[in-house]
């Protein structure tokens, strides 16, 4: 981790910042509708012609094709529409405002933006996130400090969501019974362990009935969290939902009760939602919220503010 301040750490905000007054959607959708509405066979054939600057949104892009160069993979499942082929694609089901499924131009339109976004912030946040030297998302709740973000209630534990394959990541008990999996963390009544609540056990793996996740009670932290260093031990391994903090895309949003098919062969569902989720308690999210709040608009996001622990 780069100590705060120096020329490397403020180089990270810098680029960080950039990014974020220049976001890859709007150019994609620039894109999209060239190549759908166009004489285009293939994408190729879009991408040659961005050879000179393209300003839209308020943004200036000089060199568009090399910002859209490493998401050409994702908007290549334009080619699967104009080619007929949309049926093969393996889409999930995405739902609109009211739960009615949207048209399959809509709905690749929506999982393309997500993935966009998703890959865009991570590298956003990577660049940001370590010039603060923050360790607020490896650490469980702290009582006895203030929230700068403002009142709140106390919380007794920080929820991190794994995939399946990410547990192993972690040497940390493992609960996994029927009455984890019949519950969330959220839940009230709280799931009991050893006769008390599950937070008051130290931190631990769960599987509850949205999957796995590691709890952090109060003041207790992530088994990678280097004491002296305050970085991360395996942060080239890291979960994904470590990658990703504290700006979350929800142009789409997850929605396993609308999920369709047998339970081998589950189509996952999401609702559109066109909503950029910020964390208050994130230094670099309270400095630049202005910054963040814009890049939403530009996506055509509603951007949402929030605390996330206290």
């Amino acid at each position: 981790m780069t100590p705060s301040g120096s020329p490397a750490s403020c180089g990270g905000i810098a680029k960080g910042l950039h990014r974020l007054q220049h976001p890859v959607l709007p150019l994609a959708r620039i894109v999209q509708l060239l190549y759908l509405t166009g004489p285009f066979t293939s994408l190729d054939e879009v991408m040659e012609q961005l050879n000179e600057p393209v300003e839209t949104n308020g943004a200036l892009y000089l060199d568009p094709r090399a910002t859209l160069a490493p998401y050409l993979t994702v908007l290549r499942q334009l080619e699967s529409v104009k080619g007929g082929t949309a049926g093969d694609s393996g889409l999930p089901r995405i739902l609109d405002e009211q739960f009615a499924p949207l048209d399959l131009l809509s709905s690749l339109e929506g999982w393309m933006g997500q993935q966009i976004l998703t890959m865009e912030l991570e590298k956003i946040n990577s660049l940001m996130c370590g010039p603060t030297r923050c360790t607020h998302c490896c650490t469980g709740p702290d009582h006895h400090r203030r929230n700068p973000a403002g009142p709140g209630a106390d919380r007794e534990f920080f929820e991190i969501p794994l995939a399946d394959h990410e547990i192993d990541l972690f040497g940390l008990p493992r609960i996994d019974n029927s009455r984890s999996r019949a519950l969330t963390a959220l839940d009230e009544p709280p799931l009991s362990r050893n006769g008390k609540p599950f937070f008051a056990n130290g931190a631990a793996l769960y599987h509850w009935r949205t999957g796995w996740s590691m709890i952090l009670p109060v003041r207790s932290v992530c088994p990678h969290l280097d004491h002296d260093t305050g970085a991360c031990v395996i942060y080239e391994e890291r979960p994904d939902v470590c990658r990703r903090p504290p700006i979350f895309p929800y142009l789409l949003e997850r929605c396993p009760d609308s999920d369709a098919g047998a339970a081998d062969s589950v189509q996952p569902a999401y609702t559109l939602q066109r909503k950029l989720l910020a964390v208050w308690d994130c230094p670099y999210v309270r400095n630049w919220k202005k910054a963040i709040a814009a890049y939403g608009e530009m996506c055509d996001l509603e951007p949402v503010f929030r605390e996330n622990k206290v």
